[in-house]
């Protein structure tokens, strides 16, 4: 398939209080030395954001096995009701602000691949998002404050063969997290059929 026209974004934003803050300040730091070598090293500007790519890469992967094994801090997207809540509010928008391509909801952390229609900002998307499935999982939870971390990890979607890894990568987390044995199993997962690996 051919990579949409409109910006693709993959987007992996995760629970308030669902990783400890000193293991996302160290990974922070191991990127953030990675980078600052690459940046002061005497190779070509082409290298140079290939060794910053993957320098991102790597801290993102990092990042994903935290949430994936990591058996303290929030979970409450386990709970199917409220993995529920966040899956209506991801299609809520659909084919009007963005058009979904997939997701997957964990129990601590969601995945999203979408194309934001040109009118509108990430930014103003991920909040709608985050603000109404933070209100609705609030109420069931019977609780009050923060749902959601504030920040995301987002990454533009360069072409087709990226695309087709960050789809794969998306669909096949829960089986990745030992959550169910194929991607088609999981219950809290969407593919877009023109998307369908």
């Amino acid at each position: 398939f051919q990579p949409p026209d409109d910006t693709v974004f993959f987007i992996t934003t995760r629970l308030d209080g669902s990783l400890p803050k000193e293991s996302i300040d160290k990974l922070n730091e191991i990127r953030e030395q990675e980078i600052k070598v690459a940046e002061a090293s005497n190779i070509s500007y082409q290298e140079k954001r290939l060794q910053i790519d993957n320098a991102h890469k790597r801290f993102f992967g990092k990042y994903d096995d935290l949430l994936d094994n990591l058996i303290i801090g929030n979970n409450w997207l386990k709970i199917p009701a409220i993995a529920q809540v966040v899956i209506d509010s991801l299609h809520f928008f659909n084919n009007q602000r963005y058009e979904l391509i997939c997701f997957s909801v964990l129990s601590n952390h969601i995945h999203i691949v979408f194309e934001v229609k040109k009118e509108y900002a990430l930014y103003g998307i991920m909040k709608s998002i985050k603000n109404y499935s933070a209100k609705k999982a609030n109420e069931l939870l019977d609780r009050s404050g923060q749902f959601w971390q504030h920040e995301s990890y987002d990454r533009v979607v360069r072409d087709a063969n990226e695309l087709s890894r960050i789809i794969f990568y998306t669909l096949n987390n829960p089986v990745k997290a030992g959550l169910c044995k194929t991607w088609e199993e999981w219950a809290f997962s969407y593919v877009n059929p023109l998307y369908m690996p």
